[in-house]
Formats: C-alpha cells, structure tokens, sequence
C-alpha cells in the first residue's frame, strides 16, 4: 500500500524530483547545498527525549539505526547487515554492518544496548518510553514503571557485532517500530562524559548517520554537513543541509521565489499564487490535529453535553478547503487516512468511517443547552490553548468563530505560545483546550490508539474509559489472529470518540510544499518524520 495520497497534481513520486528557480545553488568550491524553510525549531537531540517531528528529522540525517522506513512505508537495512527471527517469532538477531562514528569509534551492539535500556529507564523520564513496549521488548513495561532493572530489558549484545532482542509477543509491525528514531544507538562512554551536556550543542553529540550538526542557532537556524564517518559516505550526494526557521508561509514563500530556498511549506491564501506551478507538490500527511480536553483541569468538560457541543460545532470541510487550502482535509475521525491497512487490504479508514461528530450546528446548539443546563449556567468562557504559528493561528481563529456561533453562550479565549511552551503547559495540565498534533510512529492504528490509554504519558488531559483499555489492552496482549485484533482496534476508536471526552479531531495535514525542480531523492512518509534526506542530490 502506498503510504501517501497525492492530491490535484498528478502522480508526485514518492522519492521527489525537486530544486529551485535559482540556476543551482552550489557554492564556489562547488558543493551542493540543500536549503530548506522549516516552521519548527529542534527541540530535543538526545533520541531518548525527542518527541517532535523536527528533532526526529534531524535525527535521522545525524545518526543511523537498524533499519529505515522507504517512501513506500517498508522497512530497508540502515545498520543491519542481516537479521534472523526464531521458530515463535520472539528472539530477533541482527548482525550490524562496519560502521563509525565521527569520532572513530565503532558502532557496537553496546551502543544499541545502552540507548534502548535509558529509553525505557525511569530515571531519563523519556515521554516515549512507552514505544520500547509498542514494540513487544521483553519487560519494557516493568522496566519504564521501576519495577525491573533496566538489565532485564529484552536486549542484549552477543558480541560486538550481533544484537539480539527478544519479545514478550509478536509483533507484526516489530522491525518497522525499531525504524523510529527512539531507537537510534547511543555511544555510553561519550553520552556518560557529556553529563547533562550531552546533545545541547553540535559538539555535544556523536554521529554515525549521513550527517553531522555543524551549528544551531536556537529559534533561528541550523547547519548540517557531510559526516566523513559515515560507512556510505561516498554515496552521500549533498554536502550541507542549511535549515531556516520561518514560522510565517508568506516569507519563506518570498524567499523561495527570490532562489534563497530549495523547499518551503506553504499553506492558506499563499497557495492559490502557485496553482499552476510545476513546483507546487501536494500531497495528503499522516499528522493529526486535534483538541485535547483537559477533563482533569476543567469540572465543566466532564460534561459530555458540553464536549459534544464542541465537537459538533466545528465545519472540518470548510476549514480545510477555505482557510488551509493546503491538501488537508476535515477529519471526522483519529486515526489517519492511508497508515494502515487491514489484513484484506482496506484501509481503516474505509473499514471504521468518517462520520464522527458530523451531526452538525443545530445539534451542536441543542448539546450546548442541555449542557448549560445540567450545569447551572448561562454562560461560560474556555481557553484554547495553540502554537505561534501562521497556521495554527489561523484554525484557531476558525474553532472560535465556528463554537461562538454554533454554541450559544460559549466563548473561547485564545492564547498562543511557542509549541515547547504549549506542549510544557499540557504536559503540566496547565490548559483547558488544546490545538494539539500527533504523528504516527509506525504504520498501524495503535500508533494513535494506545495514546489514550489511562495514565499514558501523552494522555495530557486525563482521559480514562475502563472500557477503552480493556480494547487497548485486548489488541495489544491478546495475541488475537490479525482479523481479530483489527476489529478491536475499530471498536477502540468507536469508543474513544464517543462523547467527544477523548481527542476531539479537526484535521489531518496537508503537505503543500514548493520545491526546486533540480533536486532528487528526498524521501516524503507518512509515519515518524515527514522528510529523509539520505539520497538526496541537486543537479547542476
């Protein structure tokens, strides 16, 4: 199954042909330079603390695990010279190919050993400590509750050269969760020397991917340059990757039409300009945009009237073809459409529907009187809290809009911060509503799914249905036949979305983007980060 939906402009292959109006953009020693206007900073560059599509970008160009995710959501070799599976599909082995990292050192089963056992270790409080579970490691639950030693996780080195995991399940989906950028490998005596330091500064980091970090401006930009380490170096086309934060589509649009730029996103009123441009690429993302509702925060959202009122109010359709105009559609729905598909080939979206929360605004208004009435009030003001950016700004100001007048009496208050600062706000259960993204991991619902599982570390808002976890739990630990588990799954979402107390969805993204037309072999995905930059090339 194809991973993406290509929308309007016919068929944009997977591995794009792309570059810019410039003549080429090599520098005077005649390097090649790939110049890319991203909408986000980097966040974490510590594997075990990433938790956002930027960082994991970036991740992925600097450090190489065992395997990586093509542009048809299959699993390819990164690291692994090869690999066998035991008789009950439990014990994996892999033999890892002769690799470095940039300081000479090689890359060991050690290394993998030590990052997967500090993800999954209490004490690093990694928020993605949940995926060494995802994916079937032996005792990785009891390990990340401090109930087992991180020595009694599931991995271990045979030799330097030979890893072996061993699962408490089977996992269909094992070798393409180990693709994600949670389990990249760690060097333990750098990582161990570096302290607290470790990956704040590019000199702060060890490499053994493709690339290597050469400067960070916070908040501004970031370098990456060919790291000469590299065990497939010399099929390494691009030697730096220059990355520009631009929050707003207009000015990186700006600077991609005066040749600055290779690659911009662009959204809104900005993409009717380019309709007609062979350099406009459009295609349907694997993001969700949602609200999260803070039941433990707020007394008044444990009404359900209410929350249905609110998930009822909202015309998805409109806003993504009005104010995004960027590929995106309305989403009635969690789980993404083209991630997953069912053992016969459907996708879970054609199997599970798009008709949640579709009653519309007369039923929106009568789930707001009811609820107004249950709790004793005439009126009532919630917060909605949302990033800084042009985008985010402009479906915020559409949710309030579409609540104020569908919801007699309700009014959102809007408040915008920086993504770290609205995602530390929720993380704290600082907030009321939420404009809230989650990407998909790996190909397969639970990605989604298991965020709203009582207690998780992503579940900000305190979301808890007995009923929920058992599916959950079922799908996860029944060993159930594929058939089986997938029916449990489309049961989960059908409870999850039930009174709009869950995740409220809004939209699933679009990736408009403009690219130069010189430039190749940039893989665009679904799941983990959107953009790898391995095979990239810019004709001359």
């Amino acid at each position: 199954m194809k991973v993406k939906k290509l929308l309007g402009l016919g068929v944009l292959a997977l591995m794009l042909v792309l570059t810019s109006c410039s003549g080429g953009n090599n520098t005077p020693s005649d390097k090649k330079e790939l110049r890319l206007i991203k909408n986000a900073d980097i966040m974490s560059l510590d594997s075990a603390l990433a938790t956002d599509e930027m960082s994991f970008e970036v991740l992925g160009s600097i450090n190489e695990g065992l395997y990586y995710i093509d542009g048809d959501g299959v699993e390819q070799p990164a690291l692994v010279e090869s690999d066998t599976v035991s008789a009950d599909g439990l014990v994996f082995t892999f033999k890892l190919k002769d690799a470095k990292w940039s300081n000479g050192d090689p890359v060991t089963a050690h290394d993998f050993v030590f990052a997967w056992r500090k993800l999954a270790d209490p004490k690093t409080a990694s928020e993605y400590s949940f995926i060494a579970d995802t994916a079937g490691i032996k005792n990785a639950s009891k390990v990340s509750a401090g109930e087992l030693p991180t020595t009694d996780l599931g991995v271990k080195a045979l030799d330097d050269k030979t890893l072996e995991v061993t699962l408490e399940r089977q996992v269909p989906f094992f070798k393409k969760v180990i693709a994600f950028g949670s389990f990249l490998p760690q060097n333990e005596k750098f990582v161990t020397e570096k302290g607290t330091d470790y990956a704040q500064s590019p000199d702060s980091i060890l490499y053994n991917g493709p690339y290597k970090l050469v400067e960070w401006i916070s908040g501004n930009s970031f370098k990456l340059e060919k790291n000469d380490q590299y065990w497939d170096n010399a099929n390494t086309k691009i030697d730096t990757l220059s990355f520009k934060i631009a929050k707003d589509a207009q000015s990186a649009a700006l600077e991609f039409d005066t040749g600055a730029a290779d690659f911009v996103r662009i959204t809104g009123e900005i993409v009717d300009k380019y309709r007609t441009d062979d350099r406009l690429k459009v295609a349907l993302g694997g993001y969700m945009w949602f609200l999260s509702v803070n039941l433990e925060g707020v007394d008044e959202l444990n009404n359900k009237n209410l929350t249905l009122a609110i998930a009822n109010a909202v015309d998805r359709t409109k806003l993504a073809e009005l104010i995004l105009k960027d590929g995106s559609q309305g989403a009635n729905y969690f789980v993404p459409e083209e991630l997953a598909a069912s053992p016969s080939g459907k996708d879970f979206r054609e199997d599970n529907g798009k008709d949640f929360f579709t009653e519309g605004p007369e039923k929106a208004k009568e789930y707001g009187q009811k609820a107004f009435e249950e709790l004793g009030v005439d009126s009532l003001t919630l917060e909605l809290l949302f990033e800084d950016t042009d985008e985010s700004k402009k479906v915020a100001e559409y949710i309030k809009a579409q609540v104020e007048d569908n919801v007699e009496g309700l009014t959102l208050q809007l408040k915008s911060q920086p993504k770290k600062a609205r995602i530390q706000l929720q993380r704290e259960g600082n907030y009321q509503l939420a404009l809230h993204r989650w990407g998909p991991d790996y190909p397969d619902p639970m990605t989604y799914l298991d965020m709203y599982v009582t207690g998780t570390s992503y579940n900000f808002g305190g979301y808890s249905n007995p009923e929920y976890d058992a599916l959950i739990d079922k799908a996860i630990n029944g060993n159930l036949p594929v058939q089986e588990r997938w029916e449990v799954m489309k049961e989960a979402e059908r409870v999850l979305l039930a009174d709009g107390q869950g995740p409220i969805p809004i939209y699933q993204v679009g990736q408009t983007t403009l690219w130069n037309p010189k430039v190749s072999g940039v893989i665009y995905r679904a799941t983990g980060a959107s953009y790898t930059y391995r095979f990239a090339d810019i004709a001359k």
